[in-house]
């Protein structure tokens, strides 16, 4: 295990290491280590296997982040996006080994320090990043392997990014076109206005039943038998005497004690641009010489020149401060001061800092009797965590040792085996909610294979144990029973092909006459139905996105005349934009511009990486496994 992983994500820091290591993990990292394997192949990348459970467990992310909740249809092409997610990385990660890319033991140190699910009252702990990795039998070396994969993963996409460079003027340009705007004009032929004028035949509702048979069935499902173990009760059930918790408190007391608080005031100058290092330091060194020659004090200066803000109204004051709740550098500094004493310029997580202590209030220990509720509370967790790991190793083990049934492993460890209800993979109630839980029910050693799934360990902090115990696949629904649905369907259908086009004729006839006086000839509306919308941006909100999408996509209007355009919207009604005139943008670039474009640029050069790689690769793809 590496020797050097510590306290060091505190404060400003732990953001960043979290924003630097999150997304390789979300694909590739300690995801993967709560799962069992799926050993069919998904693809092949230059000779390496990917497993379909990688896949899996991708799609699984994707889904979380979108709520669960998939529009029909989506479920698909969010599989092809997994798998083309995980190519990618693998490319990344063959890459990274050819050209002997590598992340400091430092840096995956300081990476594992700073997950949420190995600390413990906001601090790494040892203890629970060893019984995490105990739990789900993982050996640490391997684990650190693994982080270190995805940080080097992680400063390669990070290097190919940067080299990304975008000119001034075609800042500028781009700049322009953002701000533009237009002056526009729309007329909208609604859906609801022509559903009267279609019908539908029963032969029509039989023809797209029997195209559409798969359209038609009724979802596979699943019911389960399961055994749940769970920390709450664990935790109820521990037996408390006071002796125990004495000993407890006796090995305990620091954690009890009042910390140390130093009330402390600060001058900042802050470095938001690393390229202005320099010129901090040489601004705090400045403001310094001041307070050591006497011209001004501490207090004039924190007032008038430190960029916090909130502490310079109060000559600098911050405030207590308490070990651990700060950046390493900052807590450096204040601890190494004595009461009144006034630092040198040290360089921190913030920037530059003159940093006084002006009040030190020890450390004040608590007796037993002031801190036995905490005591009792804490030592409850300890044992139910303990107990939690060796109950869950134990379930684990004998059910997949006996993975034909869940009885023995229940009974190893004290519990019921109980059944959920029929669960669909998309849809279930109790632990079968749970996205992990309903894979894990669909794969194919648990479904088809009929054996016990591995120990599942749920978002709640609870662990599970799952076998399959009744099975109906997807069966044809009758036409009958589906009849007045396609009937709905293909009006809707039917009714959205007329709107188009009467749309389509009366946006002829528009370009040609040049006005909205077409509208009245037509039958189709009036002019006074117009929107006069005068001129609007990209991001404005009096339109649709779709609608303002397709007004910015028209060419610029001849001298006199109008540029013509349409667009069928989502929900079935049919815009017609006229572009009247076009209102050129500002070209002046913010500090924000000048970042979103870069990173633009950055993902773009990224992509390009991606392309060249995977375009001189052999990639093999087996969907059909998914």
């Amino acid at each position: 295990m590496l020797q050097s992983i510590h306290d060091k994500a505190k404060g400003w820091v732990a953001y960043a290491i979290v924003g630097i290591i999150i997304v390789p993990f979300a694909l590739t990292g300690i995801y993967d280590y709560f799962q069992g394997g799926d050993k069919r192949v998904a693809a092949v990348v230059n000779g390496e296997d990917i497993s379909v459970q990688a896949v899996q467990n991708t799609l699984l992310q994707l889904k979380q982040q979108l709520g669960g909740q998939l529009p029909e249809g989506m479920d698909e092409a969010l599989k092809g996006n997994a798998l083309e997610s995980v190519i990618n990385q693998t490319l990344m990660q063959q890459k990274i080994r050819d050209d002997g890319y590598l992340a400091s033991n430092q840096e995956v140190a300081d990476a594992i320090a700073a997950l949420d699910v190995f600390q413990k009252e906001g601090k790494f702990d040892k203890q629970t990043y060893e019984s995490f990795l105990k739990m789900q039998r993982r050996d640490p070396a391997e684990f650190e392997a693994q982080v270190r994969a995805d940080l080097s993963q992680q400063q390669l996409r990070n290097a190919v990014a940067s080299t990304a460079f975008l000119p001034k003027a075609e800042a500028e340009q781009y700049q322009a076109l953002r701000n533009q705007q237009r002056e526009l004009e729309v007329f909208t032929l609604k859906l609801a206005d022509f559903q009267a004028q279609v019908q539908v035949t029963d032969e029509q509702i039989a023809q797209y039943y029997e195209q559409n048979k798969a359209s038609y069935m009724t979802d596979e499902r699943v019911q389960l038998a399961y055994v749940e173990l769970k920390r709450a009760d664990l935790m109820a059930n521990i037996t408390v005497d006071e002796a125990a918790l004495k000993t407890w408190f006796d090995n305990n007391a620091d954690t009890y004690a009042q910390p140390e608080q130093r009330m402390v005031s600060h001058i900042l100058i802050s470095v938001d641009d690393p390229a202005k290092d320099a010129q901090a330091k040489q601004r705090i060194d400045a403001l310094y010489a001041e307070i050591q020659a006497g011209t001004r004090t501490f207090e004039a200066i924190a007032r008038a020149d430190s960029d916090d803000k909130i502490a310079a109204e109060k000559d600098g004051q911050m405030g207590s401060v308490v070990a651990g709740d700060w950046g390493a550098e900052f807590e450096k500094a204040v601890f190494a001061l004595k009461v009144a004493e006034t630092s040198a310029p040290v360089k921190t997580e913030a920037g530059y800092e003159i940093i006084r202590v002006t009040e030190i209030k020890p450390a004040k220990p608590k007796t037993f009797e002031e801190a036995r509720a905490d005591v009792e509370t804490d030592y409850r967790k300890d044992q139910a965590e303990q107990a939690f790991l060796d109950k869950g190793e134990v379930l684990g083990r004998v059910a997949y040792e006996q993975d034909g049934d869940l009885a023995p492993a229940a009974k190893e460890v004290g519990l019921s085996v109980q059944q959920t209800d029929w669960l669909t993979p998309v849809q279930g109630q109790g632990i079968a909610a749970n996205d992990k839980v309903r894979a894990a029910a669909f794969s194919e050693e648990v479904l088809k294979s009929g054996k016990n799934s591995d120990l599942l360990e749920l978002e709640d902090g609870n662990a599970v144990v799952i076998r399959v115990v009744n099975h109906e696949p997807a069966a044809q629904k009758p036409l009958e029973t589906v009849r007045e649905d396609i009937r709905t369907a293909l009006l809707a259908q039917e009714a959205r092909k007329l709107t188009a086009q009467k749309g389509e004729d009366l946006l002829k006839k528009l370009m040609a006459a040049q006005s909205w006086t077409v509208l009245a000839e037509s039958g189709l509306g009036s002019e006074t139905a117009v929107e006069k919308l005068g001129l609007l941006g990209r991001t404005d909100t009096k339109l649709s996105p779709e609608v303002l999408e397709q007004a910015f996509a028209l060419s610029h209007p001849l001298e006199g005349k109008s540029t013509w355009g349409s667009v069928a919207l989502a929900n079935g009604d049919y815009a017609i934009v006229a572009l009247k005139s076009i209102k050129a943008g500002d070209a002046t670039l913010g500090t924000d511009a000048e970042a979103i474009y870069s990173q633009s640029i950055g993902s773009r050069e990224l992509d390009a990486f991606l392309k060249a790689l995977r375009d001189s690769a052999t990639v093999e793809t087996h969907a059909e496994n998914l």
